[in-house]
């Protein structure tokens, strides 16, 4: 078998394949470094300014000290989630025709543009701004952009949001589609236009909202503003949320002239937290086609009734709600609603809606309407909600001023449950039932009109305290065919109301007239402690009484009160009904007329005696007059029986008591039946002949009879016993006369009627008495009667009136005492005589000598005073017990006297005080430890007139008088206990006494108790605005007690200012702009004062300071072109903005902490009238260096704080033309080179400012010539300096002629060598066999290289072999492998440079030329002894093979030689002597070995022979062909075993070899396969073993 020669290509693959790995360790692969941005904090404010298009990956944040400006027609497209974050500001320049509009890049949403609490008072202004698909459009906290013409479409949250005080000024915006993109909702805050928060007060004018899922508007969280011009249409649809056009809520917004349209409900204000306050003011508000309320007020704890107000309403129409023109038809609940307590609403219109109108439920009388009308309003067959206006548990009364309701599908008003209602100017009228429906509630109007409606006027059930006043009900009831029941014909109708007579909780109709009702005019049923007066009827149903009460139900218990009707003017015309009809009913009728064609008054009293009845001055008239029946007691005065009653008083079973009844006709029949009786005091033309009597009636007529008991004087008696007896019905009385002889008998039977006819008249014996004299007479009573009794008497003693003094009176020392008993008489008209005498002082008028005698004298019974002053009677008593003798004598010696005692005495002072502070309500002072006491004791005085004084005595510690008889009309006292405790328990008396000694006093208990601190403090400061110094003084306030204080002052904008001790109270500091409320609160360290505190508040608003603007650099006028002039504008800011807004360096104007709302944004701008703007656009430089072109300039400092004007200061600069600068890029000036650096000579930011031409010419102090003449700086020159210092000049010459030299200098080191090594580079590999080539250029630019080596070193020498010297070289014949050089130079000055590299020689395998082979003969005969010449060429450019073997292998025969190559010709040649024993086929076997061992690289080369037998001798060559045979077999197998051991040999020869070891591995790693089948080296031979096995 003949094995094809391996190519060399395949044995390069495997070297390459295993050389791979090391080459990869050693020079690895770039790989891809993430680093992270770094982002470095600079001081400069930029401006940044997009347009066309934008696209946002990420969101973008505008820095606090910079501006993003975005131009007209830009579209910037945002990734989902993405935002604008405002710090700073943004201005948005879009127009009408072409604005900004923001939109999404992809699927995802954006979130639009957020303005954080930093940009507040910046300035940011957007216009003409479009929003498109975001979750929020605006989102503004604590900030006040202002945004004008912004369209927000398809947000999916939030159009506009407010947080955390924003103050936005808003003009035209647009939300369009809030929410309605949205699969399903996952929160409440959803499809939201605008949303005002957290104590956000906008200013808007013109929003319009269409087509937003949850609210139009959203004010929440104590917020406010101005919202002018609101327009919501379609707000429908929100599964979290209650939907509402607009939605208030513990807020106190402004919103003005609102239009909402198809909202689920129109508006909501709505309070939740008690703590807070809410007051929605609404002015011109129209809301149409609300699905379920057009105005929802609503508060969360309908428990809590504190009157605050919760919503102002004026100018507000509500229209078709629940209509068809809602989302939803016919499924509202009211057009208003209100659950809370003080809304108010003026000048309210509603109407066209399919629900109540108005809903009022846990209202108060802080719930106003004024002027409400409600037309075509209810809920068919839905109870309350079919009326106008339905109210029900209310607080208290809800007021009404001016309410019209028509057309309502129920009654006009619906009041039940509580529903209490109160107001005045009502009108009700044409409503589809009742005007107005009260059950069980309360209700008090004045001046309501009942008008057309379909049923009743007003209809009041089971309830109390109602009252109409000035009520006028006419043509209600509707009609009788539609409208059968009496209740609802009547005008006015009355259920139980009340069921209970009481002091209180009447129901009254006052002043109220009733007319055209389709049946009665009222109506009441089974109803008491009913008040109508003042009442009118007239032209109600023909077929029913005008009035009737009907209590009938209310037995058999009876009813449990009355009904007062007064002042009652009934117009009936109804024949055969009463105009007046009460049904067991107990009444107090005043005043009722009657008028028309009626049967008069029909009236049962039947209530089983639980009440009597009255009716007076009444007048009956009618064909039937009057009936009574079943009155257990009814009684009356002054009733008139007219001439207009053409029937008959008929009475049955009645007990009827009256006085003064008069029959004007003198015609009228009185008929009683026999169960009744009639008593008839004084009548008046009452024919009692024509009266009809059934069994045991009785009318009595009764007078009146007057007795006069006189003497012969004609003088009444007082005192005097009259009896007078009578003859029949009426039992004997006894009286005594009154003062002036008269007794009155009233209402005594003169007469009875009975159906026998009249009783003869009455007499009555009358017996007078007097000091045993009598008389008697007699009369009879047939009219009223005046008696006189005449009693003869003897000459009397008079009678004393003593009116004054009183018995045991005490007066004052020296006191004026009246004394007065004028009244006395005498019965016989004798002149009496008065004496006044006294135990002490005898005949007191003996002392009378006044001028005041002459006009009456006291002796004569004139009244009389005695110690007074001036002496008008000159009358005097002392001070003393006093018994008083009054003898009263006439004429004729009839004396009468009595006695009284009095006492004259020094009294003691009267006191008056009052306390300030007051006492408490158990007259206890509760006073400060060192609080000062005020007591007022105005009105204190003594009796006498005595020197007094007052003092105050505290615990009984004494009261310092000083003998000063005074007392001040103000005590104080000031307790004094600053170091000490008071005492737990004391007593304060404040005592008058006078010069006698007499003394009154008042104690009170005292309570001391510590102090706190009162805070005391003052504000000072030169200017309003934010820059000038604030000083709160506090000095002012201490510690009443000296405890040691603690003060802190507070700032409701900027916080705690400050926290102060050590007696300390005084701050002085800078505080934001804007409205504060500075608290300055004091405490002290006791313990009972742990966690208290005493404050006081003052506003102090801070207005916003002008910037100020500073040139403080250049100081110089003049400058040339080319000078860089430093501009500053230090001293120059704003106090509006924190000190770290602006420069380190530098004094600036500004704020030393951060303003509240952040700081100002300052646009800072330098500009030259000639040169423009010196800054960069949207950079405001504070301090910053430029030149100036030539010419006169007046450089302008502008500072705009975007809210004032700006400010600006000026300079003026000279700039005049200047020669060219040096620009030197390199080399730089200073440096150090070697001698050997090659230079960069680049002047090529040389500049001639004035835009001349220039040239430049370059020389050093080391030369004698330039270096460079007149070359432009625009071109480079690489050039080398000798060693030295160089001085380098350079002179720039421009065309004008102007020159400058500039000069810098560079130090030229000498230099050491330079390596340049050329050949071999490190690990440079060198095919086996050939030359390594030594080449290098090192030099030493100071040329005194004297040292060159090339040196090869080796492990086992400590120094090298210098192999060559020579720059350029070669060196051969090294063995393969790896080689350490190295080049070596030095110069004169010992420097020295070495450099080192590896090499590797390769190693060549040895390869025969399959194809060289020459063999003299290839077929052999067996026997024959042959020579077998043998020729090949064997390739090894390493040359290392030395040992090239020819075996010949024949069954077991073997002949082995070595081949050599004598000449170097690289051809091995052999003879090989030889005798095959047999025929066959032998092996020739060629094999090279580059190497010993293991180690050694081997190449096999084999031919097959061929030999053939003898033809002579078969049988020879039988034998020789099986001894070949058998002798080949154990060739065979020995030559296999050998081949084996030598394949074996070779795999670890090749694995040997370290460019085919591969590095090692810590894993195991599955190897794919090599292309194309291809084997590496080791497995090619081991697969040639398995082969041979």
């Amino acid at each position: 078998m003949t094995v094809p020669p391996r190519p060399a290509s395949r044995v390069i693959f495997v070297t390459l394949l295993f050389l791979l790995p090391l080459l990869t360790a050693i020079y690895p692969l770039n790989e891809s470094e993430s680093v992270d941005p770094i982002v470095q904090n600079t001081g400069a404010r930029a401006q940044v300014t997009w347009s066309g298009t934008q696209v946002l990956t990420n969101t973008y944040t505008v820095p606090v000290s910079d501006e993003l400006v975005i131009q007209a027609c830009t579209v910037v497209q945002m990734d989902g989630g993405v935002r604008i974050v405002v710090d700073g500001r943004l201005t948005i320049l879009g127009t009408q025709s072409c604005p900004v509009i923001l939109e999404a890049s992809g699927l995802s949403d954006h979130e639009g543009i957020q303005f954080n609490s930093s940009s507040s008072g910046r300035g940011s202004l957007l216009q003409n701004v479009t929003i498109e698909d975001s979750i929020y459009g605006v989102t503004i906290y604590s900030s006040n952009p202002v945004i004008e013409n912004l369209t927000v479409v398809n947000p999916d949250r939030v159009g506009v949001d407010m947080f955390n005080n924003a103050a936005p000024r808003i003009t035209d915006l647009f939300v369009n589609e809030a929410g309605r993109d949205l699969a399903f909702q996952g929160d409440w805050r959803y499809g939201i236009g605008l949303s005002i928060g957290a104590g956000s007060t906008p200013i808007i004018t013109r929003a319009v909202f269409t087509d937003v899922l949850t609210r139009g508007v959203n004010i929440w969280g104590a917020s406010g503003g101005l919202i002018q011009g609101i327009t919501v249409d379609n707000c429908s649809g929100s599964s979290w949320a209650m939907a509402a056009g607009i939605w208030v809520e513990d807020s106190q917004p402004l919103l003005t002239n609102v239009s909402i349209d198809k909202s689920d409900t129109g508006m909501v204000i709505r309070h939740i937290d008690d703590g807070g306050y809410t007051r929605a003011v609404v002015r011109d508000a129209t809301i149409t086609n609300s699905m379920y309320r057009g105005v929802y007020v609503d508060k969360n704890n309908h428990t809590n009734y504190t009157n605050y107000e919760t919503a102002d309403f004026t100018n507000l129409t509500i229209r078709g709600t629940g209509t068809s023109g809602a989302t939803t038809a016919n499924i509202g609940y009211a057009a208003l609603e209100v659950n809370a307590t003080g809304a108010w609403f003026d000048n309210t219109l509603i109407e066209d809606s399919t629900t109540v109108g108005v809903r009022l439920y846990f209202v108060d009388d802080t719930t106003t309407f004024r002027n409400l009308t409600i037309r075509d309003s209810g809920d068919p067959g839905d109870g309350p909600h079919e009326a106008g206006l339905a109210v029900r548990s209310s607080f208290f009364a809800p007021n009404f001023e001016g309410m019209e309701i028509s057309g309502s599908v129920g009654p006009g008003i619906s009041s039940t449950s509580g529903g209490a209602m109160q107001g005045f100017d009502w009108n009700l009228h044409n409503n589809t039932k009742h005007g107005l429906l009260i059950d069980r509630a309360t209700v008090v109007v004045n001046g309501l009109q009942l008008n057309d409606n379909e049923q009743s006027g007003a209809q009041v059930h089971d309830a109390r305290y109602v009252t109409f006043e000035n009520l006028t009900a006419a043509n209600n009831g509707g009609d009788a065919a539609t409208n059968p029941l009496a209740q609802n014909q009547a005008g006015l109708y009355y259920q139980e109301s009340n069921d209970l007579e009481s002091e209180s909780g009447d129901v009254r109709c006052r002043n109220c007239m009733v007319s055209g009702s389709t049946g009665a005019g009222i109506l009441a049923e089974n109803s008491v402690d009913l008040w109508l007066e003042g009442i009118t009827l007239y032209g109600n149903s023909v077929d029913v009484p005008a009035l009737t009460i009907d209590n009938e139900d209310t037995m058999p218990a009876g009813a449990t009160g009355r009904v007062n009707i007064l002042q009652a003017n009934i117009t009936a015309e109804s024949p055969g009904q009463p105009a007046v009809e009460l049904l067991r009913t107990a009444a107090h009728i005043e005043g009722m007329s009657f008028a028309g064609n009626h049967t008069g008054l029909e009236w049962s009293g039947d209530n089983n005696g639980n009440f009597p009845s009255i009716i007076s001055h009444s007048d009956f008239s009618g064909t039937s007059c009057l009936k009574l029946t079943n009155h257990p007691n009814l009684s009356g005065q002054g009733n008139t029986i007219t001439s207009a009653c053409s029937g008959f008083v008929q009475l049955e079973n009645s007990q009827v008591n009256w006085s003064g009844l008069e029959d004007e006709s003198g015609t009228t029949m009185i008929q009683l039946d026999d169960t009744s009786d009639l008593h008839l005091h004084q009548p008046v033309n009452i024919d009692l002949n024509l009266a009809s009597f059934s069994g045991a009636a009785t009318v009595d007529v009764a007078w009146d009879l007057t007795i006069w008991v006189v003497n012969n004087f004609t003088n009444g008696i007082p005192n005097a016993n009259v009896d007078a007896s009578f003859t029949d019905y009426e039992p004997s009385v006894q009286q005594y006369t009154n003062d002036l002889g008269y007794v009155f008998l009233s209402d005594f039977i003169g007469q009875q009627w009975t159906s026998s006819g009249a009783s003869p008249h009455n007499s009555v014996t009358i017996q007078c008495a007097y000091d045993s004299i009598t008389n008697s007479t007699s009369a009879t009573l047939d009219q009223n009667r005046f008696v006189n009794c005449l009693l003869p008497l003897d000459n009397q003693a008079p009678f004393l009136m003593w009116e004054s003094p009183l018995d045991e009176a005490i007066y004052p020392s020296q006191g004026e005492v009246v004394f007065n008993a004028s009244d006395s008489w005498d019965l016989d008209d004798d002149d009496l005589t008065f004496s006044w005498t006294s135990n002490l002082d005898g005949d007191i008028l003996s002392s009378c000598n006044g001028p005041g005698l002459s006009t009456g004298h006291p002796s004569e019974g004139a009244a009389f005073t005695v110690n007074l002053d001036p002496a008008v009677w000159g009358c005097t008593l002392s001070d003393g017990i006093h018994l008083i003798t009054l003898e009263l004598c006439d004429d004729t010696g009839q004396c009468v006297s009595e006695s009284r005692t009095i006492e004259l005495v020094n009294l003691a002072p009267i006191l008056v005080v009052d306390f300030e502070p007051a006492l408490n309500p158990w007259s206890e002072l509760i006073m400060p430890q060192t609080g000062t006491l005020v007591i007022n004791t105005t009105g204190t005085f003594d009796p006498e007139g005595d020197d007094f004084a007052c003092v105050i005595d505290f615990n009984g510690e004494g009261a310092a008088w000083g003998n000063q008889w005074v007392c001040p009309e103000e005590l104080t006292y000031t307790f004094d206990y600053t170091t000490e405790d008071p005492p737990a328990s004391a007593t304060l008396t404040v005592m008058a006494f006078d010069a006698v000694g007499n003394n009154v006093t008042y104690t009170v208990p005292v309570i001391l108790y510590n102090e706190l601190p009162e805070p005391i403090f003052e504000v000072q400061r030169q200017g309003n605005e934010s820059e000038y110094l604030v000083t709160l003084d506090g000095s002012a306030t201490s510690d009443p007690e000296n405890d040691a204080m603690s003060v802190t002052y507070r700032s409701s904008l900027d916080g705690v200012l400050a926290e102060l001790t050590n007696s300390s109270a005084v701050w002085s500091g800078y505080l934001s702009r804007g409205v504060h409320t500075i608290t300055m609160e004091v405490t002290d360290d006791r313990a009972e004062h742990v966690n208290q505190s005493v404050s006081s508040s003052v506003l102090v608003t801070v207005d916003n300071s002008l910037p100020i603007a500073t040139i403080a650099l250049p100081s110089l006028t003049t400058f040339d072109s080319s000078e860089l002039i430093e501009f500053s504008a230090n001293g120059s800011g704003d106090f509006d903005a924190a000190c770290d807004t602006f420069p380190e360096e530098g004094t600036w104007h500004c704020a030393p902490f951060s303003p509240y709302g952040g700081s100002e944004f300052l646009v800072v701008t330098w500009t030259s009238d000639l040169d423009g703007r010196l800054t960069p656009e949207g950079e405001d430089w504070l301090m910053f260096e430029s030149r100036l072109s030539t010419g006169i300039h007046t450089i302008t400092l502008s500072l705009d704080d975007g809210i004032h004007a700006p400010v600006t200061s000026t300079l003026t600069l000279d700039i005049v033309p200047s020669a060219p600068v040096l620009g030197l890029v390199s080399p730089v000036d200073g440096s150090s080179h070697s001698s050997s650096a090659i230079l960069m000579f680049d002047f090529s930011q040389s500049i001639d400012y004035d835009n001349d031409d220039f040239v430049l010419t370059l020389r050093t102090s080391l030369e004698d010539d330039p270096i460079l003449v007149d070359v432009p700086s625009s071109e480079s020159h690489a050039l080398m300096l000798r060693a030295g210092s160089h001085v380098l000049t350079v002179t720039l010459t421009d065309d004008t002629g102007m020159s400058r030299d500039e000069t810098f200098t560079l130090t030229i080191n000498e230099s050491g060598p330079t390596m340049r090594l050329i050949s071999p580079g490190n690990r440079e590999s060198i095919l086996p066999g050939g030359a390594v080539v030594l080449e290098e250029s090192s030099f030493d630019a100071d040329n005194d290289l004297v040292v060159r080596e090339w040196r090869l070193w080796s492990d086992q020498s400590s120094f090298p072999q210098v192999i060559s010297t020579s720059s350029i070289d070669e060196i051969t014949n090294l063995a393969p492998g790896e080689y350490h050089l190295s080049l070596y130079i030095e110069d004169s000055q010992e420097n020295w440079v070495e450099e080192h590299v590896n090499i590797t020689i390769q190693s060549s395998l040895p390869s025969f030329d399959r194809d060289s082979l020459t063999l003299s003969d290839t077929t052999f005969v067996a026997g024959e002894l042959s020579q077998l010449n043998i020729s090949i060429r064997l390739d090894d450019a390493d040359g290392t093979t030395k040992d090239v073997k020819a075996k010949l292998t024949h069954n077991i025969q073997e002949w082995e030689i070595n081949l050599t190559d004598d000449d170097g010709d690289g051809v091995w040649e052999g003879v090989l002597q030889w005798r095959p024993e047999e025929t066959g086929s032998p092996s020739l076997k060629l094999v090279a070995r580059d190497g010993d061992g293991q180690n050694a690289n081997i190449d096999v080369f084999t031919r097959t022979l061929s030999v053939e037998a003898f033809e002579d001798d078969q049988r020879v060559l039988f034998f020789a062909l099986g001894a070949g045979g058998l002798f080949g077999g154990f060739s065979l197998l020995a030559f296999i075993a050998m081949r084996r051991r030598r394949a074996i040999a070779d795999i670890d020869l090749i694995a040997s070899w370290d460019a085919f070891r591969a590095p090692e591995k810590t894993t195991e790693t599955k190897e794919g396969p090599l292309e194309d089948n291809i084997m590496d080296g080791t497995e090619e031979v081991q697969t040639e073993l398995d082969g041979l096995l």
